[in-house]
């Protein structure tokens, strides 16, 4: 039985290895011929001149190699090919802010992706290439659905989409009921996080299958997306069986989130950390936490201070509570060292917000901020609780009687009076 939750150290150690140096991947899992022709292809449609290369730190031996095939196409113009070696926040995340130091008009990403929009630069994804045995995958799944009408859903991390859509029609044939997820288009709107889900497509009534590692990108999955028990097959580690995720550790990881909103409601003091300056969607989220904040009489605090660990969080001791607006694959969520409570968008939209009195039994969680914007699937509207009076409630922390002020939307959104300010660091 396998567990989406564990430690942000044990996945730190999945991706650095215990050792804690970073291994090398190979190049024929980061680059070829067809990605060269994609690049090419991208390149000349956008008629761009200066590209930036955002690569892996395991993957950044071949920079060198990339940089001159790239420089070398006949693109009509002389091509200018500059390397990020490092990224202001992720990996997995497009560094619009690096590339902007060098005038980039297009970035090429490299290796694992959270596939969250960024709005400013053009962006190409190159994932890595693992390879998919068809055998060995029929057989895990056949272990599992004896009955090869049986009908569950195939999930999987970005390094497999070329395998699984090349074996599709074989899968096809021997689980005609099956269906693999999509990953959404770059001019596309996800429907969960970066997948594509038809609305016939009624996930939730049968069993999700996840081929990847066990990393974020299956957590994250596994707590937004429900089904009828979540299997992982990591491929790359040579299992040849599918692994249940481990409810119970489930229960409890969402017992502490609970906790964690608890404390939100308590907190007269919020910080709000800005984990990025690129994607889609982020300076509405921020508005949208201040000004269900102030309704409820909360002060707030915005945060710009880069990667965010708990060093640079416990600098602030009298903020009370931390809300993160960042990337869905933060593993800081998994982490017990911070000395406040660290919130993603969307427990920090249950404590503040007076639409979700009522919960949603048929949502489980999503670690994008997106959804709780009101375009997103999980928004609700916290207008029209203006008119209430004072509220007064018990806290399940302390015991004792809170009062909750309600104020309107003009007073909501009027500006910030003098103990309110913007701590940049």
């Amino acid at each position: 039985m396998t567990s989406a939750f564990s430690s942000g150290d044990s996945i730190a150690e999945n991706q650095a290895g215990a050792s804690g140096k970073v291994e090398r991947i190979g190049l024929e899992y980061v680059w070829g011929p067809d990605q060269l022709r994609r690049c090419q292809a991208w390149i000349e449609q956008r008629q761009l001149q200066r590209i930036a290369l955002q690569l892996p730190d395991e993957a950044l031996c071949h920079s060198v190699r990339i940089a001159s095939d790239l420089q070398e196409l006949p693109v009509g113009q002389k091509l200018l090919v500059f390397v990020l070696g490092d990224t202001s926040y992720g990996s997995c995340c497009v560094d619009e802010i690096a590339a902007s130091h060098a005038n980039a008009d297009g970035i090429i990403h490299f290796g694992h992706a959270c596939l969250s929009k960024v709005v400013r630069i053009p962006t190409l994804h190159i994932f890595y290439r693992y390879p998919v045995q068809a055998d060995d995958l029929v057989h895990a799944l056949s272990e599992k659905f004896e009955d090869r009408s049986s009908a569950f859903s195939i999930f999987y991390d970005v390094a497999y989409e070329h395998a699984l859509m090349q074996l599709k029609e074989r899968l096809s044939e021997c689980f005609p009921n099956a269906w693999i997820a999509q990953l959404a288009q770059a001019d596309e709107k996800p429907d969960v996080l970066c997948w594509k889900i038809p609305q016939e497509r009624i996930v939730s009534e049968h069993p999700a299958v996840y081929v990847g590692q066990h990393n974020l990108s299956f957590f994250n999955s596994s707590v937004a997306i429900a089904a009828q028990g979540w299997y992982l097959l990591d491929v790359k580690a040579g299992k040849q069986k599918l692994e249940q995720n481990d409810e119970l550790q489930e229960a409890k990881w969402m017992k502490r989130r609970n906790y964690a909103i608890l404390r939100c409601r308590d907190a007269t003091s919020l910080g709000i950390v800005v984990g990025t300056l690129s994607f889609d969607g982020y300076l509405e989220v921020v508005d949208r936490l201040q000004r269900l904040a102030k309704a409820r009489g909360v002060r707030t605090y915005l945060f710009s201070v880069g990667k965010v660990n708990v060093a640079k969080l416990a600098n602030f001791s009298d903020i009370e509570c931390f809300v993160l607006v960042g990337c869905p694959e933060n593993d800081i969520f998994l982490s017990r060292d911070f000395y406040r409570p660290l919130l993603s968008v969307f427990e920090a939209e249950i404590a503040l917000n007076p639409g979700w009195r009522t919960p949603a039994t048929e949502i489980k969680y999503t670690t994008n901020f997106l959804d709780v914007l009101p375009s997103g699937r999980l928004y609700r509207d916290d207008r029209g609780h203006e008119h209430e009076q004072e509220e007064t409630d018990v806290s399940l922390i302390t015991g004792k009687i809170r009062y909750i002020p309600r104020l309107d939307e003009e007073q909501a959104l009027a500006p910030a009076t003098s103990q309110e300010v913007a701590l940049k660091g």
